[in-house]
C-alpha cells in the first residue's frame, strides 16, 4: 500500500493548540502508516501584535507555508482557524487559497469552498451552563473573544442557546468581545463593573480567564465564592491558576487524530466517520459554590466522602472511563487501608509497608493523573489533615512518618525534573558552543552542527541552505523559485556531509529526497532558519516523540545562529580568497613590464629561476637582445615611436621563442630570454624566424624608419641564478662580437 505524504500546517508549536493537534496527528499517522510533515509557522495577519510584544521578525516563520504550497504533498491539513485566529474570513480564505493544488482540509474555519472539521462547542457549553444553574448561579457573563474567529462565534452562539435552554436571563451587556490573549483587561473590567449582579463568567479561552482572575482580585472578589469563572480549551494554565480553573475541554489531540483519519480516508476513497469533536465541561474549584466545601477536611466525615469528592471532582479530568475506574479503585483501596490500620486501632510497621506497596503499585501502573491531582489540589495534604484528626493516638508518629515519606518523594520527583532541566540546558549550551567551534572547518561544519541533536530528542535531521540567502522584509512577496543546497543529515549520532555535486535541489525534493528515512512512517517537523530579515534555509527533524516540541524553537535559534555564522565565515573566506587572488594579481602586475606585457627585470629572474628548478642541470637557450637604433628613433621620431619599437621587439621575441620562453625587459630597449632547449629546433631556426619577422615589417613601410635589433644567443646548462647571469653576460658579449647579425 502506498504511504501517503501528508502536511500539517499549524501555528507555533509553543502554542498548546498546535502542540496537541500535532501530537494527535503524529500518533495517528504512525498508526495508519502515513508520512507526516508538521509545518509550524506563526500567526498570519498578526504583525501588529508581533510589534506590540517585540517579536518583529515572527513573520519569517510563515515562509514555511510558502514552501508547503510548492512542495507537492499528497494532502494538506491546515489549522487555519488557529493560524489566522486574529483575522476575518477574507484573510482565512486568502491563506487557504495557496494550498488548493492539493487535497485540502481546514481546521476550525467556515470557508464554504474548503472542507473543514472542528469542535462541537455546544455540548461543553451546555454542560457548563447547566452546572452553574444547578449550583444557584443565574447571572452569567461571557468574555466572547474575537468575533472574527470561527470558534469564538460558535461559542457565543452556543452560550446564547444554553442560557435559553436552562431558563436563564440573557442581556446584551453580559457579552463582550475581546482579544483572545492577555490584552483583554479593559474589557474584563468593563464587563464586571457594568454588571455588578454577575455571579459567573465564562471565557472564550483559559488565558482570558487568567486575566479575569486578576481583575476580580483587584476588586476584592474571590473566584469560586463571589464569582464562578470558567475557561475554554483546558490549557496547562488552567491547572496552574489558584484556585484551579474550571474549563470546557476542547480535546485538540482528538482533532489531530480525526484530521489525519479524514486525510487518509479521502486519499484511499473511503467514507470517514463523524469528524467533529465534542467539547466537555471540567468542573474545578473556580466554579464551586464555596471552595471551603471541598478544601476543609473537617467537612469530610467519612472515607466514603473522600471517594465521593474525588469521583465528582477529579474523574471529570480523565480522558477515558478505564482510567476513571482505575483511579477510583486505587483511591478506594487507599482509604480502606487508612481506615483499617490507622483509625480503628494501633498500627504496626506492616501497615506502613502496605501503604508504601500500594503507592508503588500506583506509580508502576502508570496512573500519573492521580499524582498530578495531588499537585494541583494538595490531595495528600488534605488526606493527611483528615487522617491526623481521626487516627488512633498511638498512630500519630507513624502517620507523620508516612506523610513525610510521601512528601519527600514528591519533592524529590520535582527536584529530579529541575535537575534534568538544568542538565538539558547545559547540553543545549554545549550545542551552541560546538557550532561555533566546528564552524571554523567549513568543509564538514554543516554536518558537525547536527551532532548533538540526538541528545535533544531527534532520531534523524536534515539541513538545507538556500543557494543564496534571501532578504525578506515584512509585506514583500517571497520568491517562488528558490533553490537549495542539501548540506548534511544525521541518523542518530552519525552525521554526514552531502557531496557538492548532489546538493542542489528544488522545494519538492526537500520534502521527498531519497536520504529521508523510509523504513517506517516518517514524522518530520520543519523549521525555518533565519536571522532578522535574512532567510538562510530550513531544517527537518524526525523527533523521538512530541516532547521535542518544547525544544524546537530553541534548537531552531541555535541552528539559525550556527548557519548565519557559517555564512559569515564563508563570506569571509571568499573575501580572503578574493584578496589573496587580488594580491597575486598585484604581485604579478609588479613583475610585469607595463609597456610590453612581458616580465620586468624582477619578474624575469623569478620566472627564470622557477624554470631552472624544473629542469635543473639541463640545456637552455639564453638570449640577450637590444632594440636597434632606439636612441635615433627617439631623437628624430619621438618617444611614442621609440615605445612602438620596444613593443615590436617584444612581439618579435614571442614570435621567435613561443609560449614556453621566459622573456623579460631588462631596461630601455634591452631584453633577456631563456627557454629549455627541447622547445627549440636550433639557433639557426631562431635567426630565420627573426629575420623573416623584421623583413616583413620593414617591407610594409608602416614606419618612416628601418627597424632592427641586435641579439646574442648561446646554448648552455644552468642550475642556478648565477649560471643564468653568467649566460646572459656571455650572450651580451656575443652581441658585441656579432654586431652585424
Amino acid at each position: 500500500m502506498k504511504r501517503y505524504n501528508i502536511a500539517l500546517l499549524v501555528a507555533k508549536l509553543t502554542d498548546h493548540f498546535s502542540k496537541e493537534l500535532a501530537r494527535g496527528a503524529m500518533d495517528t499517522a504512525r498508526k495508519l502508516n502515513a508520512d507526516l510533515t508538521i509545518i509550524p509557522g506563526s500567526y498570519v495577519g498578526a504583525q501588529d501584535l508581533n510589534e506590540l510584544y517585540d517579536r518583529h521578525y515572527e513573520y519569517q516563520y510563515n515562509v514555511l507555508f510558502d514552501y508547503a504550497a510548492h512542495a507537492k504533498f499528497d494532502y494538506i491539513i491546515a489549522a487555519a482557524g488557529s493560524i489566522a485566529y486574529s483575522g476575518d474570513s477574507a484573510l482565512i480564505s486568502s491563506f487557504l487559497s495557496k494550498f488548493r493544488s492539493a487535497p485540502l482540509l481546514s481546521i476550525c474555519t467556515d470557508d464554504k469552498d474548503v472542507q473543514s472539521i472542528g469542535f462541537n462547542n455546544s455540548v461543553g457549553m451546555d454542560q457548563a451552563v447547566k452546572y452553574l444553574a444547578e449550583h444557584g448561579r443565574h447571572f452569567i457573563g461571557l468574555m466572547a473573544g474575537n468575533p472574527n474567529n470561527f470558534d469564538c462565534r460558535e461559542r457565543t452562539a452556543a452560550f446564547r442557546k444554553a442560557l435559553e435552554k436552562n431558563g436563564l436571563e440573557f442581556r446584551e451587556s453580559y457579552i463582550i468581545d475581546c482579544d483572545l490573549g492577555y490584552n483583554c483587561m479593559s474589557e474584563a473590567e468593563r464587563l464586571i463593573d457594568e454588571n455588578p449582579e454577575l455571579d459567573s463568567i465564562i471565557c472564550a479561552s483559559d488565558v482570558i480567564a487568567a486575566v479575569v482572575y486578576e481583575v476580580l482580585a483587584d476588586r476584592g472578589l474571590e473566584v469560586g465564592r463571589d464569582i464562578a469563572v470558567i475557561g475554554f480549551d483546558d490549557q496547562p494554565i488552567s491547572k496552574e491558576l489558584y484556585p484551579p480553573l474550571a474549563t470546557i475541554r476542547a480535546d485538540v489531540y482528538q482533532l489531530g487524530v480525526k484530521a489525519v483519519e479524514k486525510a487518509v480516508s479521502d486519499l484511499i476513497g473511503a467514507s470517514p466517520r463523524e469528524m467533529n469533536v465534542d467539547t466537555r465541561f471540567i468542573p474545578r474549584p473556580s466554579c464551586f459554590a464555596d471552595i471551603r466545601e471541598f478544601m476543609s477536611p473537617d467537612l469530610l466525615d467519612s472515607p466514603t466522602d473522600i471517594i465521593k469528592k474525588a469521583v465528582t471532582t477529579y474523574i471529570s479530568e480523565l480522558s477515558s472511563d478505564a482510567e476513571s475506574r482505575n483511579i477510583t479503585q486505587v483511591l478506594g483501596e487507599c482509604v480502606d487501608l487508612l481506615d483499617e490500620y490507622y483509625i480503628k486501632a494501633p498500627a504496626d510497621e506492616k501497615a506502613a509497608q502496605k501503604l508504601y506497596d500500594l503507592l508503588h503499585h500506583l506509580s508502576s501502573t502508570g496512573l500519573r493523573k492521580l499524582a498530578e491531582m495531588c499537585r494541583i489540589y494538595s490531595v495528600h495534604e488534605i488526606m493527611y489533615i483528615w487522617l491526623i484528626r481521626r487516627c488512633h493516638k498511638e498512630n500519630l508518629g507513624l502517620v507523620r512518618q508516612v506523610y513525610n515519606e510521601i512528601d519527600r518523594k514528591l519533592r524529590r520527583r520535582y527536584a529530579r525534573a529541575a535537575s534534568a532541566e538544568r542538565d538539558h540546558s547545559q547540553l543545549e549550551n554545549m550545542f551552541v558552543r560546538d557550532t561555533i567551534i566546528d564552524g571554523a572547518n567549513l568543509h564538514n561544519s554543516y554536518a558537525s552542527i547536527l551532532r548533538r541533536l540526538t541528545n535533544l530528542g531527534v532520531n534523524t535531521a536534515y539541513l538545507y541552505i538556500l543557494e543564496h540567502p534571501i532578504i525578506h522584509n515584512y509585506g514583500f512577496e517571497y520568491p517562488e523559485d528558490v533553490t537549495w543546497e542539501f548540506k548534511s543529515f544525521c541518523y542518530g549520532a552519525d552525521v554526514f556531509s552531502v557531496p557538492d555535486n548532489e546538493q542542489k535541489m528544488y522545494t519538492p525534493e526537500v520534502f521527498r529526497n531519497s536520504t529521508l528515512v523510509s523504513d517506517r512512517p516518517r514524522i518530520l517537523v520543519a523549521m525555518v532558519l533565519y536571522s532578522a530579515e535574512t532567510q538562510y534555509g530550513l531544517a527537518l527533524f524526525e523527533p523521538v516523540d512530541s516532547a521535542f516540541f518544547n525544544e524546537l524553537e530553541l534548537v531552531s535559534y541555535q541552528l539559525s545562529s550556527a548557519v548565519r555564522t557559517l555564512d559569515i565565515l564563508r563570506d569571509l573566506n571568499n573575501n580572503m580568497l578574493h584578496v589573496s587572488n587580488r594580491n597575486t594579481e598585484l604581485e604579478n602586475e609588479s613583475q610585469m613590464d607595463e609597456l610590453t606585457r612581458v616580465f620586468n627585470r624582477k619578474g624575469f629572474y623569478k620566472a627564470a629561476e622557477a624554470l631552472i628548478d624544473i629542469h635543473r642541470d639541463a640545456d637552455f637557450i639564453v638570449s640577450y637582445v637590444d632594440t636597434g637604433d632606439l636612441k635615433r628613433i627617439n631623437q628624430y621620431h619621438g618617444h611614442i615611436e621609440g615605445d612602438f619599437a620596444i613593443k615590436l621587439t617584444s612581439d618579435c621575441l614571442r614570435h621567435m621563442f613561443g609560449r614556453s620562453a621566459v622573456i623579460g625587459r631588462m631596461g630601455g630597449g634591452e631584453f633577456a630570454v631563456i627557454i629549455h632547449s627541447s622547445h627549440i629546433l636550433s639557433i639557426d631556426d631562431l635567426t630565420r624566424r627573426r629575420d623573416k619577422f623584421i623583413g616583413d615589417f620593414n617591407r610594409s613601410k608602416l614606419k618612416p624608419y628601418t627597424y632592427s635589433l641586435s641579439m646574442g644567443i648561446i646554448q648552455t646548462s644552468c642550475s642556478s641564478r648565477d649560471d643564468l647571469e653568467g649566460a646572459l653576460e656571455a650572450a651580451c658579449e656575443d652581441i658585441i662580437a656579432n654586431e652585424g647579425i
